[in-house]
């Protein structure tokens, strides 16, 4: 499998990275859990939760890879056009910084849980827990990004287009977690597309020459 195919699957590899971290994270307290009960998730789960962090992280690492690959066959299809490709690009790099973020949050309370005082724990838990406007806002701007430069350079079919558009507007409104979701979805279907495509058009006979 050439370099072309491999780089569209890191939109997979992020998806499958971010999916394990949750997996092996589990669920963590919410805010207002009591100060015992967060403690002690950490205390329990801190090795599982160090890896947890270290998944999300090398997750958030593939979908920034995912965005400029994206953002590259956009600029090549449109290149006189650059705002739409330029907001897909900013927002994976946004979207990247906010998984980062979480995964520090995580990493931090499971690893000196006891060596914090419980309630810098418990702020770690509840940061951790509602932090996540910078998802949102790089979700947003990834997906309208790359939704409205799909439409212009017919790259992808303009149903998966207008699907990420809406899950961009969908992902800065209160249900904004269900953008989150969605995104991985979208993510798995066009990481897939754009690997198949790059493969038929790598097997593809080069045109007869003219004599």
């Amino acid at each position: 499998m050439s370099a072309k195919q491999l780089l569209p699957l890191s939109g997979v590899a992020a998806v499958l990275l971010i999916i394990a971290a949750f997996i092996v994270g589990g669920e963590t307290p919410e805010a207002d859990d009591t100060l015992a009960k967060i403690v002690s998730y950490y205390h329990d789960n801190d090795t599982d939760l160090q890896i947890a962090a270290a998944l999300l992280a090398l997750g958030g690492f593939f979908f920034l890879l995912f965005s400029v690959t994206l953002t590259d066959l956009f600029r090549r299809a449109i290149p006189e056009r650059r705002v739409a490709p330029t907001l897909c690009l900013g927002g994976g790099i946004i979207f990247a910084v906010g998984v980062t973020i979480f995964s520090g949050l995580e990493f931090t309370a499971a690893e000196f849980v006891d060596d914090l005082a419980p309630t810098s724990v418990q702020t770690l838990n509840a940061l951790s827990s509602d932090m996540f406007f910078t998802l949102a806002v790089g979700v947003a701007a990834f997906l309208l990004g790359a939704g409205v430069a799909s439409l212009k350079a017919s790259l992808l079919p303009k149903w998966l287009a207008w699907a990420g558009i809406v899950i961009g507007v969908v992902a800065i409104t209160p249900i904004g977690f269900f953008a989150f979701l969605a995104l991985g979805i979208w993510t798995l279907i066009v990481s897939v597309m754009l690997a198949m495509h790059a493969g038929s058009s790598e097997a593809a006979p080069p045109p007869p020459t003219v004599a």
